[in-house]
């Protein structure tokens, strides 16, 4: 049927995709025991710069 896609051609299309995140740092930190800003913004960065390298 025209429009099909093949496993084949699936797995030729989504491998590698995972290395997109490879450029995103750990955290390298552990929970602070308290509310800490600080640490909660750079969080929120890390996920932001996450998200913005899975979406290219």
């Amino acid at each position: 049927m025209p429009g099909e896609t093949s496993q084949a051609q699936l797995n030729t299309s989504i491998n590698g995709t995972s290395a997109n995140s490879n450029g995103v740092n750990q955290l390298g930190q552990g929970a602070d025991g308290s509310y800490n800003p600080s640490q909660m913004q750079g969080l929120i960065n890390e996920v932001d710069e996450l998200i913005n390298a899975l979406r290219r």
